[in-house]
Order: C-alpha cells, then sequence, then structure tokens
C-alpha cells in the first residue's frame, strides 16, 4: 500500500512540473526584437525606444536633466507578441537610477493607433521603485482613457541595484514580490489571456531578463 501512495505521489509531483513560455536574456546580440511589439501607453504620446547595451536593455531618456524623469519622454513598453493565459509567474531582472521606475506590464490587448503605432487597451503596470511596488490600472471610462493605483506596497529600494521582480498569476489573484517582501490582491476581471512584458520609465531603467513559466 505504501508503495502505491508514493507511486501516486510521484506521478502527481510529475503533472506539477513548470513549463517555460518565455526565457529572454537582453544581453547584446542574445534576443530577437521582432518577438515583442514596442507598445504605447494610451496617455503618453511618446512610443519610447530602447538602448541596447552589453548585458541589457535600457529605456531611452533625455539628457537634458529637466527632462529626465518626465513619463512623456522616458516611457519604453514592449509586450511578447504571444499572450499567455491560465496561471503564469512572470519574473524579470530590474535595475533603476534615480526616480526610475521599471516594471512588469500586463496587457489585455493592444491595435495600431490611429497614426499606426501600436497602443495598448486595457492594461496593467507592475511598477518597482525606491520606495516600493505600485500596481497601476490603465482602462477607459465616459469615453476617457484614466488609470489609477491598485495597490502599494511601501519600502525601501535602492537605486543602481539590480532587483528578481515577479508577478505570479492564479486565477483571480495577483501576487507581486521582491526582495522577500510580497503584496498581492484579487483581480476578478483580469482576462483569461494577457500579453506579458516589461517598462522602463520616469528615469534610466534597465532590464536584464525576463522569464515566465506557468
Amino acid at each position: 500500500m505504501f508503495g502505491v501512495a508514493a507511486l501516486c505521489l510521484g506521478l502527481g509531483n510529475l503533472g506539477l512540473a513548470e513549463e517555460t513560455v518565455v526565457s529572454v536574456s537582453f544581453g547584446k546580440g542574445a534576443w530577437d526584437p521582432a518577438a515583442w511589439v514596442l507598445a504605447r501607453n494610451p496617455t503618453v504620446e511618446n512610443l519610447g525606444q530602447w538602448v541596447q547595451r552589453d548585458t541589457c536593455i535600457e529605456n531611452a531618456t533625455p539628457t537634458d536633466p529637466a527632462r529626465m524623469s518626465s513619463l512623456e519622454d522616458t516611457l519604453t513598453t514592449m509586450v511578447y507578441r504571444e499572450p499567455v493565459a491560465g496561471d503564469w509567474t512572470a519574473t524579470a531582472t530590474l535595475q533603476f537610477g534615480p526616480g526610475g521606475a521599471p516594471g512588469i506590464v500586463l496587457a489585455q490587448d493592444w491595435a495600431p493607433g490611429a497614426d499606426g503605432r501600436p497602443v495598448y487597451g486595457e492594461f496593467y503596470e507592475a511598477i518597482i521603485y525606491a520606495r516600493g511596488i505600485n500596481l497601476w490600472r490603465h482602462f477607459a471610462r465616459e469615453g476617457r482613457r484614466v488609470y489609477e493605483r491598485t495597490v502599494f506596497f511601501e519600502f525601501e529600494l535602492q537605486p543602481d541595484t539590480p532587483y528578481r521582480f515577479s508577478v505570479q498569476r492564479k486565477g483571480a489573484a495577483l501576487e507581486m514580490s521582491i526582495d522577500g517582501r510580497r503584496a498581492g490582491v484579487l483581480l476578478p476581471a483580469l482576462p483569461e489571456q494577457l500579453f506579458l512584458g516589461v517598462e522602463g520609465c520616469e528615469g534610466v531603467c534597465q532590464v536584464t531578463d525576463f522569464v515566465v513559466t506557468r
């Protein structure tokens, strides 16, 4: 009987093995930009761009110090072309300079805007910055694009320090974790299928890698 129980347990564990959906290093020559969609936040006109560094990508920022923390001038965001359904964990190695706010994007959809450039529909931004974690929801209300902070968890993070930031979905629950700290929320309206990606804004931000498992 014990042997049968142990066999059943072993087979059950085999069924729980993680599947890697996306695994990307953003080092020079190590990734394919064509597998990603550089998309625009509908409240920001700037599409943004990534600057390739040896071991990472960095959001383009102006040299004028007065504009280096401007959302309009610094926001760069992209999602993987293939959506992910069901439960998953998305993890990125992120680093930010003074004022910077990198993060992980969860987009319901995207489509070409009036100018032909890709633009998000409803989406979430899971952001880290010097004062902790924020989750922002972007959506339409009465014909206008608006956004609201859905979750915040304040604690200190250090600039110019690499952090492993994870966002995990389990049904309607979303949990964000970094440096041993966790913040969670229930989002019953979260779509079954989402486009996942990364972003940097409001200062110099670097993204070293991005992995999605389920």
